[in-house]
């Protein structure tokens, strides 16, 4: 039997995997053809080419992706398998795929067909390429009376929704919208049958292929643990102030039922600004734990960071060692709260929370435990270049190519812990670093990587901002050898934002040097920076699974924090 039909399974990359879905189709003159989704890469639908099989020998190819990947395999009828070698850039890698259904070019996760239909107005639903990955957009048109239009843009991926279009108009079978928010623009062709809009997506002075299909229905984002009342616990909506810093905060403090003093937790975001929820691409995690810890008698605290929600002042503005200023503060409120157990009060810090953690545990002796998830343990620094060049390694970017871009990006890093440059300096610093090495790399090369004009200027606002600078200043070891109250640190095997392996060895040796024999550190099998249970670890992920956070990691923060030191 041929081997037609959908394949899934994993390309095995240093120190990971990524997974793929490979569908193949046998037209009846025996040519065969094919297409490729590698998530983690923002390929989907990607067309095979000099698709070959002969015998028990299966190959193919990526035309027009630099290195010209090649797959070579064999195919195993009994074991229903696709095994064999991965070629890109003089790099060898294995790859296993097994087989999921007969497809016979039926309509798959593959399939680029959209429904039939007339005019603008329904629901639409496209993929834009960025570098090499992908965003998946939702558009929602409606009538407006006569031949006037309103409509609204989600950026799924982004967890960037309704996005208002401040204008739209549909004439002669060309759609056009704007949206002023981002700075971005579409402007495509309706084709015959009404089930395509073929365009141009224009933001940053770049022009960007986009292609939407008609859908049936709205594409609503599944999130298996959204949460919806009635709770078995009280939500109060509280605010508490910064003296030191002059700021107001405003948060969520929840009580379980029943009689008190509670367990309870202070819940500190990762980086950028964050709100209460940690709400990331559709998903609200500190939302979700929040809620699994009330149920079994935890209290928990959880605020809106500066400058977003109802709290004031700026994250970009401020440096992380202000954080901790900011969770102090949160500590002296729940002093107050008769429903708090003083001895028992601790703090779930994620990421950049999980540095900031130990520096409140250093400062305030209140504290009485840490729950860090995914927490630096190497300076920040050599962290970010660890991170870049991982993200990097999962897209399937040559070692060669990796190891030259982050030689690049340690220069800039250099340049932006000076803090003698004034931040005018520093951005003249790296656009003149930024012009000098771009010349040495192929511009396809770089668009291809996402490296653009556009996505530099983003950039450029975030490392030069005070929070930044100061970020790349930090070596959390400074604070970690000195935690000596019970702490449970837990990493996610798949993470390619904060390394498992290495951030928790540093863990441990700064647990054993600070004598804290109530410390714990974990590294959980299959799960991301988010504690999702994933395929890869890839950002892209994150907004497409529809797990909020591993139920099995809920269950062993519960545990750890009702029966710690018994």
């Amino acid at each position: 039997m041929p081997p037609a039909g959908v394949w899934k399974g994993e390309l095995k990359v240093p120190g990971s995997s990524l997974a793929i879905h490979v569908s193949l189709d046998r037209a009846e003159e025996g040519v065969w053809s094919g297409a490729i989704d590698i998530p983690a890469q923002g390929l989907r639908g990607f067309a095979l080419a000099e698709v070959e099989v002969s015998g028990s020998a299966v190959g193919f190819i990526l035309q027009g992706i630099p290195g010209t990947p090649t797959f070579e395999g064999v195919y195993e009828e009994e074991e229903q398998c696709i095994s064999g070698d991965f070629y890109q850039g003089g790099q060898q890698l294995n790859f296993e795929l097994y087989f999921l259904k007969d497809d016979n070019a039926a309509d798959t996760h593959v399939s680029e067909k959209g429904i039939q239909g007339e005019g603008a107005v329904g629901e639409w639903f496209g993929e834009l390429a960025v570098g090499p990955s992908s965003l998946r957009l939702a558009l929602h048109i409606f009538p407006d009376g006569g031949d006037s239009f309103t409509g609204t843009m989600d950026s799924l991926d982004q967890g960037a929704n309704g996005l208002k279009m401040d204008s739209i108009t549909f004439d002669d079978g060309k759609l056009t919208y704007r949206i002023d928010r981002i700075g971005g623009s579409f402007e495509g062709i309706l084709n015959e049958d009404g089930s395509r809009l073929e365009g141009v997506w224009m933001q940053g002075g770049q022009e960007m292929p986009l292609s939407y299909r008609r859908i049936a229905e709205p594409l609503v984002q599944k999130r298996t643990q959204d949460l919806s009342g009635p709770f078995p616990y009280e939500q109060r909506a509280v605010t508490f102030r910064n003296e030191l810093d002059g700021l107001s905060f405003a948060g969520t403090f929840v009580v379980p039922e029943g009689r008190g003093p509670f367990s309870t937790v202070l819940f500190i975001s990762g980086s950028g600004p964050q709100d209460r929820d940690e709400s990331l691409m559709g998903h609200k995690p500190f939302a979700v734990i929040a809620d699994r810890l009330a149920r079994r008698g935890v209290a928990s605290l959880r605020f809106d960071d500066r400058g977003v929600g109802g709290s004031e002042g700026s994250v970009m503005d401020s440096e992380t060692t202000s954080f901790a200023n900011d969770a102090i503060a949160a500590i002296r409120f729940l002093e107050k709260q008769e429903e708090v157990d003083l001895d028992a009060l601790g703090l779930i810090g994620h990421s950049e929370g999980g540095l900031v953690g130990p520096m409140v545990a250093v400062q305030d002796e209140q504290l009485d435990f840490l729950v860090l998830l995914a927490p630096p343990g190497e300076p920040l620094d050599e962290l970010i270049l660890r991170q870049s060049a991982d993200g990097l390694r999962l897209k399937g970017v040559d070692e060669t190519l990796v190891q030259r871009i982050v030689r690049d990006t340690r220069g800039d890093i250099e340049l932006i812990k000076d803090l003698s440059l004034s931040r005018d300096d520093l951005v003249a610093g790296l656009r003149t670093r930024s012009e000098e090495i771009r010349e040495n790399y192929d511009e396809r090369v770089l668009e291809e990587l996402g490296f653009t004009d556009a996505a530099f200027e983003n950039s450029l606002k975030s490392v030069s901002t005070k929070w930044f600078r100061s970020l790349m200043q930090i070596d959390p070891s400074e604070y970690l050898d000195r935690v000596t109250i019970p702490t449970l640190a837990l990493f996610g095997e798949r993470d390619v934002q904060v390394a498992a392996g290495v951030n928790a060895d540093i863990l441990r040796a700064s647990f054993e040097k600070a004598g804290n024999r109530a410390a714990m550190v974990h590294v959980l099998p299959r799960l991301n920076h988010l504690f999702q249970n994933c395929d890869t670890g890839s950002i892209e992920e994150y907004g497409r699974i529809e797990e909020t956070f591993d139920e099995a990691t809920l269950q062993l923060i519960g545990d750890w924090i009702l029966n710690r030191g018994m």
